[in-house]
Formats: structure tokens, sequence, C-alpha cells
């Protein structure tokens, strides 16, 4: 049974008291570790730096502990500076002897120009690793996103045409008017023009530990197709099918979550982010979260690949695109998001059909929830997960879902 935060200041008192006094840091194997790995040489630097503040002010394990936490962070030297060098910082941050949170710098990077890239992500985690030999390691990642397509495409790509110049003008005016949204991992390379993603496979190869637990604070990471290609990465995964707003996951409660019990509570971590968005106003009133038992993905893909099996002429329906439940909002530039279940249903599914798809669910997405709307888009028919829905006049796009591992299992892009 997970500790409830209704004894927060005993444990705190408890944690405190243990700690006075003892300077000499835990040595062996840890019990947990939990590791933030920050990608915010870009537009988000501020937001990521204030992440880690927040987390700061959380319950921390003190140097003693058999539980770090362990983060890595690369932002920008000053507010919209993209060209002047700033090197990568490894730090450890725990409550010291005197109950104020202690930041340790571990190590800089001095030679790390890129950290989105999976040679960077690499060399940090296998150092990670050979300082803080683990039995259980969780992380959370925190950048810009776009779901899984390749870098660089948003809805125009395909369409080179007048038209689509001025939808792309029109959508970015319309954009202005939302919140910021984060856009997995990327870095700017002298300016917000030019920009350096990692691409999914490779952060998946690159990492060197199984985890028990991977939380993306990236934007469209709910997809089934993410998910499916992390799923012998990590056993659990947190994911937002729709766009996440600038302020990022819930910081003030991460270390309680995953560090307090005796194994990391991802169900109240995903509560807890679902209370803090729907309890917001106007238009910051935007939230989604997906939790994710990786090992039952297969069993989902079973489930799907039998219903777009037998409604494979459904699919090629034009007006599934509008019909279906989708998770991008009306001036969104990634319009590729569509609801798993809502799709199956639209498509003809039968009531045994959908019977077996519900029960796959309910084993790989123990938890969802959505606010009652995205901006303008309402959020009324979500299972959690979203999936690429083909489309007629992109056949690159399409080409590149067809590729994918989720694709290959299900055979939906023939």
């Amino acid at each position: 049974m997970h500790w409830t935060r209704t004894i927060l200041p005993v444990l705190a008192a408890i944690l405190l008291v243990a700690c006075q006094g003892i300077e000499k840091p835990y040595e062996g194997t840890y019990d947990q570790v939990l590791i933030y790995y920050g990608m915010g040489y870009n537009n988000l630097s501020s937001n990521l730096k204030t992440n880690l503040d927040q987390l700061r002010t959380d319950i921390l394990p003190g140097l003693s502990s058999d539980k770090a936490i362990v983060a890595f962070s690369h932002n920008v030297a000053s507010s919209g500076n993209y060209s002047t060098p700033n090197a990568p910082v490894l730090m450890r941050i725990f409550r010291g002897s005197d109950g104020q949170p202690v930041t340790d710098t571990l190590k800089v990077y001095d030679d790390m120009t890129l950290s989105a890239s999976s040679s960077s992500i690499r060399r940090v985690l296998d150092d990670i690793r050979t300082a803080f030999p683990a039995e259980h390691y969780g992380m959370i990642v925190s950048s810009h996103g776009t779901g899984w397509i390749p870098a660089g495409y948003d809805y125009d790509t395909e369409r080179a045409s007048r038209a689509s110049v001025a939808s792309r003008a029109a959508r970015a005016q319309e954009r202005a008017r939302w919140p910021e949204t984060k856009a997995f991992g990327n870095q700017y390379r002298g300016g917000s023009g030019s920009v350096t993603w990692v691409e999914l496979p490779e952060w998946a190869q690159a990492i060197p530990m199984h985890l028990d637990y991977l939380i993306l604070d990236t934007c469209l990471s709910g997809c089934v197709e993410v998910a499916y290609e992390l799923k012998d990465v990590c056993d659990r995964l947190v994911v937002s099918p729709t766009e996440i707003l600038t302020s990022g996951m819930v910081y003030t409660t991460l270390s309680w979550d995953m560090l307090a019990g005796s194994s990391p509570d991802l169900l109240t971590y995903c509560r807890e982010y679902y209370d803090f968005y729907n309890g917001s106003s106007g238009s910051l009133r935007s939230g989604t979260i997906t939790l994710v038992e990786c090992s039952q993905l297969d069993a989902l893909a079973s489930a799907f690949a039998a219903i777009v099996g037998a409604h494979r002429d459904a699919l090629s329906e034009p007006s599934l695109l509008n019909s279906v439940q989708r998770y991008h909002y009306s001036s969104s530039p990634f319009r590729f998001y569509f609801d798993l279940r809502d799709l199956c249903a639209q498509i003809g599914a039968t009531d045994a059909e959908l019977s077996r798809l519900d029960a796959a669910l309910a084993a790989a997405v123990p938890y969802h929830a959505e606010t009652p709307a995205f901006f303008d888009l309402l959020l009324e028919h979500c299972c959690g997960l979203s999936v690429y829905l083909p489309e007629a006049g992109r056949p690159l796009l399409n080409q590149f879902y067809r590729d994918l591992a989720w694709n290959r299992a299900t055979g939906l892009i023939e």
C-alpha cells in the first residue's frame, strides 16, 4: 500500500530527523533512482527551470537514502539566446541535514553542444548508471514533442499550394490566441528556424537500462505508435494524447509519488495532473493524461488488428477525418491524431469486436482522464490513446507510418 499525502508532515519529520548529522552518502546499490532529462535549449528553457525549482519544493530523499534524484539540464544562457553555447549540467537533488533542498553539481558537459541526440542521451544515462547503480530506474523527459511524425512535418507538408500557404498563415494567427504548449526532444541551433530533433527509435535505443516507468512531458506523445515503440524499454508509460501547456507535468509532488512508497505511485501522479489542469480556468483548463501498461500492448494490437482486417474498406472513407474523435485543436499544425477506440467504432466494429477491444484497452490503459475540452477541441469519445489515420494525398507520411512497429503488428496501412 502506498503512503498517502495525509501523513506527509510526519514523514517529512522522520526524514529530517533520520538525516541529522549524517553527511556520508549512501554506498551500494540504490533501491530507486529518479532521472530527469531536460532538453531546454529552446523556447521552453525558463519553463524547464521552473519545473526543476518546483521539484526542489517536494519531499526529497536525504543524501544517505537508498533513493536518489538525478537531473540532467540543458538550458540557454539567457532568454531567447539560441547561439551562445551553454554547457549541460548533471545534478543530484536531495534534502540536506538542515532540511533544505540541495543541488549538487556532479558533472558539467563542457564538450557537449547538442543534448538532443541519441549519443548524448546514452552518454548521460551511462554516467548515471555508473554513479548510481540501482535496482529500479524511472525517468521523466521534458522538452518539445510532436507525437510521432517526421521532424519538420506538419499539416501542410505534401500540400504545396497557394491555398496551403494561406491556411498555414491563418492557423498561425489562430494559434496565437491560445496559451503556449510544448511542441519530443529538440534543440534550437542558432534560432527557432533551425531545429534538431531526436528521432524516437534512436531515443529508445539510447536508453541503456530498463525503466520501471517513463514519463514523457512532451506534446502529443499519447499515440499508440509511441507506446508500442517503447514497450520493451519501460514497464509503464505516462503520456498525453493532446499537447501539454508550457507549465508541463506536475513536479511539486513528483519525488513523493515516485519515491515515498515501496513502488512508484503513477496512478496518483496521473490523477494529480488531471486535477491540476481540470481545476484551471478558461483556456488553461486543457489537459489529457494516460497511464499505459506496456506488457498489455501486444494484446491491444491483436484486438485492433482484428477490427482493421474485418473493416478495412471503411478506413478509406474521407468523412472519418472529421467524424472520429481527434486530439488536435482547430489551428494545430499537427492534425494526425485520432482516438483509437472511436476509430474502431466508426469503421463498423461489431459489439463482440468492441468488447474484446475494450478488455484490451482496460488492461493496457488502467487510467486516462481528459478535461472537457482542449482549447476549442471537445474531448467526448476518448480511450486515452491516439492512432494515425491514413489519409489520401499523404503518400510520404503513410509510408512513414507503414514501417513502424505498430503498423507491422496491426496492418493498418497495407
